[in-house]
């Protein structure tokens, strides 16, 4: 692992957004419209005006709060081979990697085809996800050809029969979370044991400037019951329901993310979460918003210095790029994957997003895989010790320049950490118009060949019909057909 992660700001800097973010929580608060979150925030010390639902944080409930928060947790897949560690990268942890979320159509980059994301299009997905060695996280779809009533609940069942990796599930409110929960617990084994494995992991959402909606106080409730770690997306745009200087977004943003781990630690003692700023930019001239710009990567880069400050975990989208334009996209995606990357970042999601996450591609996803594997290769950094420092070996060299014929080279040919690619195109021109493939040619075989070859175990027979069992009596309770 590297040394250093890329730090933009200085330690005088990260205190002044910390103070600023203070002060806005003692004197602005936060506004939770949940009568029960207001009785128990007051009572943990909060200062509370029922009347105009506003809760005014202190210095001290926000450093109770960074003290009790996990640090680290463990997310699990369907089954315990892809599990995986969360906490502050660093020391040989790596970043884990999640596709996008939300998405509701679906674009091939060879044929330039759009459709309406289907229920078939998420399984497919699962399985794609499944066979792909680089990404830990499916996140869930948004089908567009099932009832709506009940499509997040049908979602997850689909994406947990045809996947084994940990399932970022979104759902529409806490009537159809209900729902979810206990098909997770199915999967896990029951409600005891989905607090000891999270199968999946939820989103409570704040919406900015710094408010909790009734609803998701009530999903936080119901996630709190299996401990399960939840998301809180800290969505300013910059400019529009954030300040548009940089810094003020960062001290609006930063007091959003305290005041949120107040919250989620006051009303779910010790529940997991990650510092989650998922930043965007008001294009002044257009009306319409932006992930991807330099000013929404300084403001995500910032962030994820904040987190480390603290010590939490950090997750943001980055590579949710802005148009379906390929040659556009892939620079965007690029740029802000390796430069999160590198200010250590801890989860990296909207992987195969386009057009700010409506749109999703599976070739994109397949690319996106290798260049992790890019980005990995980066933050392995260098191995520096006696052995590697070659001084002999160049002494011994004498100037010939004859290292293809070096023992050392020999020892070290397998040993040495190489980015080995293979979408990316490393040969010569006159060897590419021999075959010319580009690298979506080579995405699209690598898509087929995992959707043929690679095989998912099925769910035991007895837990279908309990998904299906649980699927029914929500499309019951929830007004959809049966």
């Amino acid at each position: 692992m590297i040394d250093n992660f890329f730090d933009m700001l200085t330690d005088e800097k990260l205190g002044q957004i910390h103070e600023a973010s203070l002060i806005v929580l003692e004197k602005t608060g936060l506004r939770i419209d949940h009568p029960l979150a207001l009785e128990k925030l007051a009572a943990a010390g909060a200062r509370v005006d029922k009347a105009r639902q506003r809760v005014y944080l202190s210095s001290d409930l926000v450093e109770q709060a960074l003290k009790t928060v996990p640090k680290s947790f463990t997310c699990a897949g369907r089954t315990p081979e892809f599990d995986f560690p969360v906490g502050k990268t660093g020391k040989d942890l790596m970043p884990s990697f999640r596709t996008v979320g939300g998405a509701i159509n679906l674009y091939h980059l060879g044929t330039d085809r759009v459709h309406p994301i289907g229920i078939k299009d998420c399984g497919e997905g699962a399985h794609l996800v499944d066979g792909l060695e680089n990404i830990n996280i499916l996140g869930a779809l948004t089908p567009q050809d099932i009832q709506l009533e009940t499509y997040d609940i049908e979602t997850l069942k689909v994406m947990l029969e045809n996947g084994r990796k940990h399932i970022w599930a979104l759902t529409t409110d806490s009537k159809n979370l209900r729902y979810q929960l206990e098909m997770m617990s199915a999967v896990a084994g029951g409600s005891a044991a989905l607090c000891q494995r999270p199968v999946c992991s939820g989103i409570v959402c704040m919406i900015a400037p710094l408010y909790f909606p009734f609803d998701e106080i009530e999903r936080l409730l119901l996630y709190g019951e299996y401990n399960l770690p939840v998301r809180v997306p800290l969505t300013p745009i910059i400019g529009a329901n954030a300040p548009y200087t940089l810094a003020g977004t960062l001290t609006q943003t930063n007091a959003e993310a305290l005041g949120s781990l107040v919250v989620l630690q006051t009303l779910c003692p010790k529940i997991p979460t990650w510092y989650y700023a998922l930043i965007q930019s008001m294009d002044m001239a257009r009306g319409h918003t932006q992930f991807v710009n330099p000013e929404v990567m300084l403001v995500e880069t910032a962030h994820l210095q904040l987190a480390r400050y603290y010590g939490l975990p950090a997750a943001t989208s980055p590579v949710m790029g802005n148009t379906c334009q390929t040659l556009q996209n892939m620079f965007e995606k690029g740029t802000s994957l390796t430069m999160t990357a590198l200010a250590g970042i801890n989860e990296v999601g909207g992987v195969g997003g386009m057009e700010n996450g409506l749109i999703t591609s599976p070739e994109l996803v397949v690319i996106e895989n290798e260049m992790i594997d890019y980005a990995k290769r980066l933050l392995k950094g260098i191995d520096i010790n006696a052995e590697t420092l070659a001084a002999e070996v160049i002494i011994r060299d004498d100037h010939r320049g004859k290292y293809l014929e070096d023992p050392h080279t020999f020892q070290h040919l397998r040993k040495e950490a190489r980015f080995k690619p293979s979408l990316f195109d490393t040969r010569p021109l006159l060897a590419w118009q021999k075959d010319p493939k580009t690298i979506i040619d080579r995405a699209e075989e690598k898509m087929a060949a995992i959707m043929k070859d690679h095989s998912v175990p099925p769910l035991e027979e007895k837990l279908t019909l309990e998904l299906n069992q649980i699927l029914k009596t929500a499309k019951r309770d929830l007004g959809g057909s049966v």
